[in-house]
């Protein structure tokens, strides 16, 4: 389906329950049920809600040292990673923890799932995207630290597309770079910003800009930018986002403590 890029409208933020102590919201995410699931650096980090925005469930108290990213794999099942920890963990949707993958990685930022149900990681204090299996293998892995081709200041959020090519937000670089799944460099984007945060819609890449609490959508094919939207009025560094099944994206927002929620008008 085609995203058409525009400037999008609020529609709210996602309730949180009173009794639940919010820390800097880092990311959000919305499985194929249209379950919502955040990710905050509170004392229980992670916060469940149904497809109706009824809060669920909290859980991962004392587990995280800075939360950071959230997804959820094919199978339905939710990884976070930790980047003051250096670990990823997977979790069931009811908060069982099934997996941790530790050793492996510093300071880890993002974590998406190609086709195949292996993963990409962006390894962000060892400067380079790492594949992983499915159980946690390293499989490969590209880049390192600086300016060039394939190189990242920060490889700070991740996007994937339907032909499993990777997209790395190049934080500090000012930059999207832009992968084949074999490591492959295919373009490097700029001129909107400072990427915080992707997530490909349709044929859009959308792209959070933290620094000037902006959203810019990009094209897949050739990264021109199709719309900006956004100011520190409307939304206070937005980072992480997901979209659930009505085409609603839902936006992260770290200075702001909340998620908010955009529709087009």
């Amino acid at each position: 389906m085609l995203f058409v890029a525009s400037i999008l409208v609020s529609s709210g933020f996602l309730a949180f329950p009173p009794n639940v102590e919010v820390g800097a919201l880092s990311a959000v995410v919305v499985d194929s049920k249209d379950r919502i699931y955040v990710l905050h650096r509170g004392p229980q980090a992670l916060l469940a809600f149904d497809r109706k925005g009824r809060f669920v469930r909290a859980w991962g108290e004392g587990l995280f040292k800075v939360a950071h990213g959230l997804r959820v794999d094919r199978n339905g099942d939710i990884w976070t990673t930790d980047n003051g920890n250096h670990i990823l963990r997977k979790f069931s949707p009811d908060g069982k923890l099934l997996l941790s993958v530790e050793g492996k990685f510093r300071s880890p930022d993002d974590i998406v799932f190609a086709r195949d149900g292996t993963a990409y990681v962006a390894d962000t204090g060892n400067g380079r995207i790492v594949h992983m299996s499915a159980g946690g293998e390293i499989l490969g892995s590209w880049g390192k630290k600086g300016k060039g081709e394939g190189e990242f200041a920060t490889a700070h959020a991740l996007a994937i597309d339907g032909r499993d090519r990777i997209y790395v937000a190049d934080r500090g670089n000012h930059r999207v770079q832009v992968f084949e799944p074999s490591g492959k460099f295919v373009a490097a984007w700029s001129g909107f910003g400072n990427p915080f945060g992707l997530l490909v819609a349709g044929e859009e890449l959308i792209v959070s800009d933290g620094d000037a609490h902006r959203m810019t959508h990009l094209s897949l094919t050739d990264g021109r930018i199709l719309s900006q939207w956004g100011d520190p009025a409307s939304l206070k560094l937005p980072h992480l986002m997901s979209m659930d099944s009505r085409r609603r994206l839902y936006v992260a927002e770290v200075n702001g403590k909340r998620v908010q929620i955009f529709r087009r008008p």
